[in-house]
């Protein structure tokens, strides 16, 4: 791998993501999240969030047509765990269905990016992302875990694997193994997540159970400082991108990041910041125009790309 990849990470020169990369469209630079469940036919919709769905895996492929026809960068894929224990097992499972659905889509749109999300809080019986031992919360074994998803994620044929937990090491792991692993070639995403009211109907759409207190602790909302000293330590680590989430409360760190940040950042907009332009259908107001606006904004403040549930609205705008 030449010097400029090691210093720009490697997702800024992957084969898919480097012509994202040299696109100007909002569109290009967007990214759709999906929801794959073994449990669903077809469609299904979330009772929360009716407008958000739990896709099969052929309805995933079928999105991913779609996607690449729009002009999408790519899909960023959750799944849905129908057997949940204290380990997280299925998590890391070859025939999973979310490497079932790498594997699907890249070979039936392979010029459309493919992001992986690897955590364990919607595999486990208690909903957070870290497992436990006798002793209390289980950091190393947890990081063992994460790895070993992420090795089957990119043996399936990701094109960048996101560790959104934040749990920290997160991305050393990650990188140690695909490089024991001969993977080495595929990016990880470092996430600076921030405490946030923002995260609710995800976590009911993949199906996680409900969480009061988080065993893992995000950025405050109000430590900028801590946030910019996170990313810093993840890049050190070696991640090849940075996600900040929420998309509109992380703004202001996306700006801070990118004055020195060598590789791509992040926006990552969540469902329940979607919900509310889906609400405004129904009103005088342009909904998808004013998503775009938010948006954009994020690309102004630095974001090489941007993660939101509404990017068919934008592709269409």
């Amino acid at each position: 791998m030449r010097e400029a990849t090691l210093t720009r990470g490697r997702l800024a020169e992957h084969p898919v993501w480097s012509r994202a990369l040299g696109a100007t469209e909002l569109a290009h630079r967007t990214i759709l999240p999906v929801i794959v469940s073994s449990a669903v036919e077809d469609r299904e919709k979330v009772d929360v969030a009716p407008w958000l769905e739990r896709l099969s895996l052929t309805e995933v492929v079928r999105e991913a047509r779609v996607a690449a026809s729009a002009g999408l960068a790519g899909l960023l894929v959750f799944g849905v765990s129908d057997r949940k224990d204290e380990h997280a097992m299925l998590a890391s499972e070859p025939d999973h269905v979310v490497p079932r659905a790498i594997r699907a889509v890249k070979e039936a749109v392979p010029e459309l990016a493919v992001a992986t999300d690897v955590c364990v809080c919607a595999y486990t019986a208690h909903g957070q992302c870290v497992l436990f031992g006798a002793g209390g919360a289980d950091v190393n074994a947890t990081l063992e875990r994460l790895a070993a998803i992420a090795r089957v994620h990119a043996d399936a044929g990701a094109d960048l694997l996101i560790p959104s937990g934040m749990l920290d090491g997160s991305v050393r792991a990650l990188r140690t193994a695909l490089r024991a692993a001969g993977r080495d070639d595929v990016p990880v995403a470092a996430v600076v997540k921030l405490e946030s009211a923002l995260y609710v109907t995800h976590r009911a759409a993949v199906h996680a159970i409900p969480i009061t207190e988080r065993a893992v602790p995000l950025i405050g909302a109000d430590d900028a400082g801590g946030a910019v000293a996170r990313a810093r330590r993840d890049m050190a680590d070696g991640a090849d991108a940075v996600v900040v989430k929420p998309g509109a409360p992380g703004l202001d760190i996306v700006a801070r990041l990118g004055a020195f940040a060598d590789r791509p950042l992040v926006s990552y907009f969540t469902a329940d910041e979607h919900g509310p332009f889906v609400a405004a259908a129904e009103g005088a107001l342009d909904p998808a125009a004013a998503e775009r606006e938010h948006l954009a904004a994020a690309r102004r403040a630095g974001a090489s790309f941007v993660i939101s549930s509404g990017a068919f609205s934008i592709a269409e705008s």
